[in-house]
């Protein structure tokens, strides 16, 4: 289970958790009712381009050869372009 999240800088590795416990319990259920192995890899970049130490080797898990560069670059466009069109409305 592969799960890409873009929180507020400030709650990047407070969600990395949160989504890291909830997957688990997800993760386990599977298991479970399909009898398959999982595997919960979290892709978490802050809408500022904030990271936490654990993404590139979760890219990696995820079999991804994509710079965290490249995330954090795609993070900060998406946060601009919101802003651009809430500023835009006004």
């Amino acid at each position: 289970m592969i799960d890409i999240t873009v929180p507020a800088d400030a709650k990047v590795g407070e969600k990395e958790q949160e989504k890291m416990d909830r997957h688990q319990d997800l993760a386990r259920e599977l298991k479970r009712l399909w009898k398959v192995e999982t595997k919960v890899i979290l892709i978490v970049v802050g809408a500022l381009g904030t990271v936490t130490k654990r993404l590139e080797k979760n890219l990696k898990k995820a079999g991804s050869n994509v710079a965290v560069q490249l995330l954090q670059k795609a993070a900060l466009l998406g946060t601009s372009r919101i802003l651009r069109r809430v500023l835009d409305s006004e």
